[in-house]
């Protein structure tokens, strides 16, 4: 190191003392912006909605189901199917010990046959008593009897058959059958054992796989672009399969604690592997920006007492724009008004303030 180099040292170390001391400032500042300004990722908004931007997560079901029981208390006496078996309508699943049912049914049949007899005697009594009445020996008091004791034959024959059609019936009850085609997927009891009514037990759970539907609870902010008929594109999770829906029905109903409405859309048969019921899914609407509206990165807007706005890059400085959004999904905002489709909007404002010099760099991926 030379002499002269070493005696410039103190007098610029005395300059930037100098420098700081008068200044006033109390503590160390940032560096800043060179004279070109400071970078910053801008991109326009995008006027279509990209891919899983409109998108709702539900779970797959059957669209029908049935948790079968016993119609009365009772002891199983076979069970004839086993988890996994496929059954048709009318299957019989479930045997029930019919022993108490056919007593009953033995004493239906019995009144129903003394219950004809007595009103057989009834009718031979009120055509007697007719004859009678005509002669004018027995008094229309004793002819009116008589035929209110046919009458009341009559509607205990009615009852004595209606009492034999429910025993029939609780005879044909100890067999339980499939409501539907489908599948067995929970045998909850075997032969032996004893269930009740009350609480109802249950036996065996059938399930329609074959025809299944997606329940959907889709944020309000896409309802607009929830269309009945609309097929829909799914992806399974975690195993990623595929698949599609056509939506069947979108509820007229927000939910107050979700701010989501309900959707169901019936899944569409293809390739690949079944589809099993209560599978999750993430469903994407594939919704379109043509409607009033851009949309924006959340990231890139900023809110406070004043409202929503956001900062664009004009003119080599960030210049505040004041903007209507409504959240559509996290990371992702629908802009209602107040933006050009032109803007080149700051992504990252952080500390960015209005005015401030800025050198707009294109983002990756924006056009």
């Amino acid at each position: 190191m030379s002499h002269r180099t070493v005696s410039k040292l103190p007098a610029a170390l005395a300059a930037l003392l100098l420098s700081a001391c008068g200044s006033g400032a109390g503590k160390a500042s940032l560096p800043t912006a060179g004279p070109e300004g400071r970078a910053v990722r801008v991109a326009k908004p995008a006027t279509r909605m990209e891919t899983g931007l409109a998108r709702a997560t539900g779970m797959v079901r059957a669209k029908e189901e049935a948790v079968l029981s016993a119609r009365a208390s009772g002891q199983i006496k076979r069970v004839l199917v086993e988890v996994g078996d496929r059954v048709r309508t009318g299957a019989p699943l479930v045997e029930m010990d019919p022993v108490n049912a056919r007593i009953g049914l033995e004493n239906a049949q019995a009144a129903e046959r003394l219950a004809v007899a007595n009103l057989g005697v009834a009718d031979r009594e009120v055509a007697r008593s007719k004859m009678l009445f005509e002669a004018q020996s027995l008094p229309e008091a004793g002819y009116d009897r008589v035929k209110t004791g046919r009458d009341v034959a009559a509607a205990q024959l009615d009852q004595a058959r209606a009492a034999l059609a429910g025993a029939k019936q609780m005879v044909a009850d100890t067999i339980i059958a499939a409501p539907f085609a489908g599948v067995v997927t929970a045998k909850f009891h075997n032969a032996g054992d004893t269930v009740t009514l009350m609480p109802v037990t249950p036996i065996v759970t059938v399930t329609d796989v074959d025809h299944l539907e997606v329940r959907l609870a889709a944020p309000e902010s896409i309802e607009s672009f929830v269309r009945a008929g609309q097929v829909i594109e799914g992806v399974l999770t975690p195993s990623g399969q595929r698949f599609q829906a056509k939506v069947r029905m979108k509820g007229s109903v927000v939910d107050p604690q979700s701010r989501t409405i309900e959707v169901l859309a019936d899944v569409l048969k293809g390739p690949g592997p079944a589809i099993r019921p209560g599978s999750l899914a993430n469903v994407d609407f594939g919704g379109f920006g043509e409607k009033d509206g851009l949309y924006l990165q959340a990231g890139a807007v900023r809110t406070d007492a004043r409202g929503a706005h956001v900062l664009v890059a004009a003119g080599g400085k960030a210049e505040l724009r004041a903007v209507q959004v409504a959240p559509l999904n996290p990371g992702t905002v629908l802009v209602k008004g107040g933006l050009a489709p032109d803007a080149l909007v700051i992504l990252d404002p952080g500390a960015l303030q209005p005015g401030d010099a800025v050198v707009p760099i294109a983002a990756e991926g924006a056009k």
